[in-house]
């Protein structure tokens, strides 16, 4: 990393239908972080309403150079083995996984070497072209971002699985032997469909309801799906930012994903 580099602002972005989050923050100032937060108009495109909060967000100036960093909110990725990498057929494998999506795309990928494989998600092709116009920009996905934090803790556990849920999504992370088994995410508006996934899933693992443990993390669902899983799951934890990430400013703010804060800090 160069000091231009270093005192350059990074701004990182969350984009998701339910609301957009910014943050922008200067390496070698730990009190510089700044946040904002844009609900988009329904009507609207994802590309227009971001081109909107740009214009809002009071950090962002014209004409300076940021390190830009990009969460793209989705369900629709799949994950593929890293001897299976081509990025000349990226687009072959999303389409074969998600025959009913937008063909107006870009196809991103986020290569997890430690975890063994590359995660392909997409990126509509007009907010995409905008994201692109601020500067140097790295695009993520939930799934990447957190499978990434899950590998740089230090869990004890062999065999456990994470539940993020944030805005009606859920991403579930199995791990076994300190390697991730499987990797899934699914809407769910209510909390029993949430149950439902969970349960559904920690039995397909093969995961013990008395000896393994359940992760949980996201926003203010967690509490409802922490008491009622407890009713079937004995040990359950809770991941939270104030004691991960402690000692942070991004702790006094609140509304910023667990994604955005794992992304900010351990990137």
């Amino acid at each position: 990393m160069t000091k231009d580099n270093i005192k350059r602002k990074t701004l990182s972005i969350r984009i998701s239908t339910n609301g957009f989050c910014f943050c922008g923050y200067t390496p070698t100032i730990p009190d510089s972080l700044q946040h904002y937060m844009f609900l988009p108009d329904e009507e609207r495109s994802l590309a227009a309403n971001f081109n909107k909060a740009i214009e809002e967000v009071p950090f962002i100036q014209n004409g300076e150079q940021y390190s830009v960093k990009v969460i793209i909110e989705s369900t629709e990725y799949t994950c593929l083995p890293n001897e299976y990498d081509n990025k000349e057929e990226y687009k072959q494998y999303y389409s074969l996984c998600f025959p009913k999506s937008n063909e107006n795309i870009e196809i991103i990928s986020n290569k997890l070497n430690a975890q063994g494989f590359t995660i392909v998600f997409p990126v509509e092709q007009s907010l995409y072209e905008e994201i692109q116009k601020l500067g140097e920009i790295t695009f993520y996905t939930p799934a990447s971002v957190i499978a990434g934090f899950m590998y740089s803790q230090a869990i004890e556990k062999d065999k456990y699985m994470l539940a993020y849920i944030q805005n009606h999504k859920v991403l579930f992370i199995s791990v076994k032997d300190k390697k991730i088994e499987l990797i899934n995410s699914f809407k769910g508006n209510q909390g029993q469909d949430i149950l439902f996934y969970l349960l559904s899933i920690w039995k397909e693992q093969g995961l013990s309801q008395t000896e393994d443990t359940l992760y949980l993390c996201g926003d203010r669902i967690i509490e409802e799906i922490l008491l009622t899983t407890s009713k079937f799951i004995k040990n359950i934890k809770r991941l939270n930012p104030n004691t991960i990430f402690h000692s942070n400013l991004l702790n006094k703010i609140e509304g910023i994903p667990f994604d955005l804060q794992a992304l900010i800090l351990c990137e």
